[in-house]
């Protein structure tokens, strides 16, 4: 590990002590503990389903954006397992690569394609996320500010024209010749390499023809964890509307960029949907109550359904390949 990965973490150590003690200090305990006292298990159970079929939609992207050869979608489903444990309990997006060591490892993929192909899964996320958002912005422009409404959609235009031109230029410019790499590389040199590969990945999974059915499967993985958030809020009897959860993801891919922050997305998601529910008049007490509570039961998700597609597939994948 890197001098500058170790000060990253307990930088985040600190950060999320720190942030622990404020909730412990401001949290309004009788809301929570009310919310969880009548938990239903029902609501809970469904949020937990979605967040699964989000992971093996995860996988089934994966598999579809490898470009070098075909690898059954099944021998994902580890790899995308751990690779969502870590993603969401390691700090400022340290835990996004681990993908592309965890597929060398396990499916001998190479270093450069690993990364191509969760840059392009990141691309999909951002032009998905925005044009669900602005399906919805049109139903919700009279509940919510004015200024959250035109920034929205503000986010909208930016990130889907973005997407376009970029479809743009995967369409007219000729395949990118071998990607050099540097000794010495500069922040500059990392972001030229970066972008590099980004393109050549798109321009591989072009000659695929694959564009539309990773859409689709990226549309599928954001609607199940938005139904796990809506899910989430209803078994603990703190529901609100689906449009909130849409434009909280926004605030939350913005607010996961930061490059210091604490583990397990704490402060990060509290702030991220605190500042959302606020914003359309919730008490701050109860905000920060439902931020809190919805931390739990994703932080439960997260590992309950991630956990439980693993070792599933641990058990599974042994079966599959003897039979076939």
């Amino acid at each position: 590990m890197s001098k500058q990965n170790i000060l990253l973490y307990i930088v985040s150590g600190l950060i999320t002590i720190i942030l622990l003690i404020y909730l412990f200090q401001n949290l309004d305990w009788e809301i929570l503990r009310t919310a969880f006292r009548n938990i239903e298990w029902g609501w809970f159970t469904l949020a937990l389903l979605s967040y699964l079929i989000s992971v093996l939609l995860r996988a089934q992207r994966f598999t579809t954006l490898m470009y070098s050869r075909q690898v059954q979608w099944y021998k994902f489903i580890p790899v995308s397992a751990l690779h969502n444990i870590l993603l969401y309990l390691l700090p400022a997006q340290t835990g996004d690569v681990t993908y592309i060591f965890i597929a060398k490892k396990s499916l001998n993929l190479s270093i450069t394609e690993g990364t191509a192909t969760l840059l392009a899964a990141r691309f999909y996320d951002m032009v998905v996320v925005a044009f669900i958002l602005a399906v919805l912005l049109p139903f919700s422009k009279n509940d919510m500010p004015s200024w959250v409404f035109y920034s929205a959609v503000l986010f909208c235009l930016i990130t889907l024209l973005a997407g376009i031109a970029i479809f743009i230029l995967l369409r007219f410019s000729k395949p990118m010749a071998h990607i050099e790499e540097f000794q010495q590389q500069n922040i500059f040199t990392r972001i030229r390499i970066a972008w590099m590969k980004f393109i050549t990945g798109l321009q591989e999974i072009q000659t695929n023809k694959v564009h539309a059915k990773t859409l689709f499967l990226t549309a599928g993985i954001w609607l199940c964890l938005y139904l796990n958030h809506y899910f989430a809020t209803q078994s603990i009897g703190l529901a609100i509307s689906f449009y909130h959860i849409a434009l909280i993801s926004v605030v939350m891919i913005a607010l996961t960029l930061i490059p210091v922050q604490g583990f397990a997305n704490l402060g990060t998601h509290e702030i991220g949907w605190a500042t959302v529910l606020t914003a359309f008049n919730y008490p701050y007490e109860t905000a920060l109550a439902i931020a809190v509570g919805t931390h739990f039961t994703l932080l439960i998700s997260v590992l309950v359904a991630n956990g439980f597609a693993f070792v599933g597939s641990q058990l599974i994948i042994p079966l599959l390949e003897r039979e076939t």
